[in-house]
């Protein structure tokens, strides 16, 4: 791979003065003492940040290295164990380069990975680590001006903002309704939450179901930010309250599709002759539900471990390939059936 085009020059105070009006001193005091400033001043000092995305140095005058030896890193939630067990593998191996990560959540906002990240950037880290491959117009432009590394997680494409290590959304998808039409499911639907990887896995169940020449699935959709209690269950009773033909789910979790199994259990639906179960993750539990739930599984301590390595390659100023793509694979388990009908 050709080595990254350089990035454009950091803003400093000066250029950031130069372009509101006044002068470095009076835009450092609208920065940090804005109560000394005329609002005038203040406003036009923001709408400069806001152009040059300007970010101030918290720890300016405190270094006698330009590295921090400081990682900053931000996952959706906690909640999913496929975070964590990425997460664990990221900290593990930049500890052993001696990396002190510094962990932000956004909840699947991105206003909210904005927000961390500008804090993060006053910090000055040798690098950062995002999930996903979403993100504001401010977020992007300030990766761009930190002039750090960036590698982005638990996604694919060909153009990241630096590096990125995940796999595609929309192939998960099309390869999740392939494996229940292979099963012999002809009304096959989805139950997901509402965060943007999760739309991109059923963009792509819905282009597969078109290339079977099958009209687009029914889906259940819930906020992410929803209590998971009670939460297949709910979506469950949605789905056969407005479609009760449907004769398979996938689900956007595994979590999500164990509730669905509880509460399919519960219903007396005949799980897989009837009725099929597709989760999304191989979580810890998956193989120990009654049925065993068969899963898209994804690597999350393989992503998390090449991202660390990715990572610190780019901050030892390596040329490396720009994206790489782990996969997944289906495990075929108990609550589908798959006998070539």
């Amino acid at each position: 791979m050709a080595p990254r085009e350089p990035r454009i020059t950091s803003p400093t105070l000066k250029d950031l003065a130069r372009l509101a009006g006044v002068s470095p001193m009076t835009a450092s005091r609208a920065l940090h003492r804005p109560e000394l400033v005329a609002e005038e001043t203040r406003a036009r000092v923001a709408q400069a940040v806001e152009q040059t995305g300007y970010v101030t140095n918290s720890l300016a005058g405190g270094l006698t290295s330009r590295q921090t030896r400081l990682v900053a890193a931000i996952v959706p939630s906690m909640a999913h164990s496929l975070f964590s067990d990425m997460l664990e593998a990221l900290v593990s191996t930049l500890e052993i380069e001696r990396y002190e990560t510094t962990l932000g959540i956004s909840r699947y906002d991105p206003d909210r990975e904005e927000a961390w990240l500008t804090t993060m950037l006053s910090r000055r880290p040798d690098g950062v680590v995002l999930t996903g491959i979403e993100h504001t117009a401010r977020t992007r432009r300030l990766l761009l001006n930190a002039q750090i590394p960036v590698v982005e997680l638990w996604d694919y494409t060909p153009h990241p903002l630096d590096v990125v290590v995940g796999f595609s959304q929309e192939d998960a998808g099309r390869a999740a309704f392939r494996h229940l039409w292979a099963c012999g499911y002809r009304r096959p639907a989805l139950l997901r939450s509402d965060d943007s990887r999760a739309s991109r896995r059923a963009l792509g169940f819905y282009r597969a179901a078109a290339e079977a020449g099958h009209r687009e699935p029914i889906e259940i959709v819930f906020p992410e930010s929803s209590p998971q209690a009670g939460r297949g269950r709910e979506a469950l009773h949605a789905l056969l309250t407005r479609a009760p033909q449907v004769d398979a789910v996938f689900c956007s979790s595994d979590a999500l599709a164990q509730g669905v199994l509880a509460h399919a259990n519960a219903l007396e639906l005949k799980i897989p002759t009837h009725f099929g179960v597709l989760g999304f993750g191989d979580q810890a539990l998956a193989a120990e539900t009654v049925p065993a739930l068969s899963t898209l599984r994804v690597d999350g301590t393989r992503i998390g471990h090449l991202g660390a390595q990715a990572l610190l390659a780019r901050i030892r100023g390596e040329t490396i390939h720009s994206a790489q793509d782990v996969g997944f694979e289906i495990i075929q388990r108990a609550s589908t059936r798959c006998d070539g009908r």
